[in-house]
Formats: C-alpha cells, sequence, structure tokens
C-alpha cells in the first residue's frame, strides 16, 4: 500500500511539474530553457538516491519528449543522467548537513549541465530549435533561474518525501559510531543509549 502511495505521489507530482512548465515557466522564462521538470528530478534525487533519481528522470523525460517536437529519447536519456549525478552527489551533500541554500545551489548547477547536456545531444542531432551557440549562451541565466526555483523547490520536495517515508541517508558519523563497552560514554547515557 505504501508503494502505490508513492507511486501516486511521484506521479502527481510528475504531472503537475510538466503543466507548470508548460503553462507557465515555459512562457514566462522564454528564450531561457529553464526545465522545472528537471529541477524536480535532481531534487528527488539528492533526497531519494540514485535508484528514484534514474527511475523519476527516465520517466518524466520521456513524457516530456513525448510532449515536445524533438527527437523522442533526448531528455530521457538527460534528466536520467541528472538523476543518477543528482543522486550520488546529492547524498554525499545531504551527510555533510547541507541546508537548503546550498543544496538549491547544487540542484542548479546540476541542472545547468543537464541543460547543455540537451542542448548539445539536440545540436548534434539536427533539431531546428537548438544550437551551440544559443546553448551556450543560455548557460547563465538558466543557472540562476533554476538555483531561484530550487530555493521554492527544495523544501517543498523534502516535505513531500519525509510525508512518504523516505529518509535522506543518515550522515557517516553517526551510523559509524560506536559506545564504548565500558559503562558507555556520558553523551550515550543522556541520550537513553544503553551500553
Amino acid at each position: 500500500m505504501m508503494a502505490l502511495s508513492r507511486l501516486a505521489a511521484a506521479a502527481a507530482g510528475v504531472l503537475t511539474v510538466l503543466l507548470l512548465q508548460a503553462s507557465l515557466i515555459g512562457p514566462l522564462a522564454f528564450p531561457v530553457p529553464v526545465s522545472l521538470p528537471a529541477l524536480l528530478v535532481i531534487v528527488v534525487g539528492c533526497y531519494a538516491g540514485p535508484g528514484a533519481g534514474i527511475g523519476l528522470g527516465f520517466s518524466t523525460g520521456l513524457l516530456a519528449d513525448l510532449g515536445s517536437d524533438h527527437p523522442a529519447g533526448v531528455q530521457a536519456l538527460c534528466f536520467l543522467g541528472a538523476g543518477l549525478v543528482a543522486g550520488k552527489v546529492g547524498g554525499l551533500a545531504i551527510q555533510r548537513g547541507y541546508g537548503t541554500r546550498p543544496m538549491a545551489a547544487l540542484a542548479a548547477l546540476i541542472g545547468t549541465g543537464t541543460c547543455a547536456a540537451t542542448g548539445l545531444l539536440l545540436a548534434i542531432l539536427g533539431s531546428h530549435a537548438a544550437s551551440l551557440g544559443s546553448t551556450v549562451l543560455s548557460l547563465p541565466p538558466v543557472a540562476l533561474t533554476e538555483a531561484l526555483l530550487g530555493l521554492l523547490l527544495v523544501p517543498a520536495v523534502r516535505r513531500l518525501l519525509r510525508a512518504q517515508g523516505v529518509r535522506a541517508p543518515r550522515p557517516a558519523a553517526t551510523v559509524l559510531a560506536r559506545v564504548p563497552a565500558s559503562g558507555g560514554a556520558p553523551e550515550a547515557r543522556r541520550r537513553g543509549v544503553a551500553a
């Protein structure tokens, strides 16, 4: 039942960001190719891990591809890669205790790389809407816009994932910490941990 609830939450999130991208973000940010769906994949990948990032990235990218006029599979491949990178790098950032602003900056950095990869693939495939020059010129505004959107998206995704029972990895220091066998440390006794 919990898996069905998570799947429904993921589907609702993906459909919501795709609709927001098509109706609000895309027209307002034109001609800057800001991608709210890619940012969602990246933030979920950071907090839920590379497996969730890859799965959500491929499905979100494929849906975005099917709703566009460029070759199918380009965004699916790029979002899949973004979910993988976000899961690996974001997990390390969470273990180090990064808050909302650093995570939004990390998501914007990965999102800018995703935009560059998507533009490069579309230019190689000969899409009429992409060129190498326009891709390079759009990267600074994409980074700034995605950082601002990330400030809104990171706390929302973090709350949603916690509500769904998905927890960020615990910091390595607390996972590896051991309580001494000789009576326990005073710190452990205060927390109620038996030696």
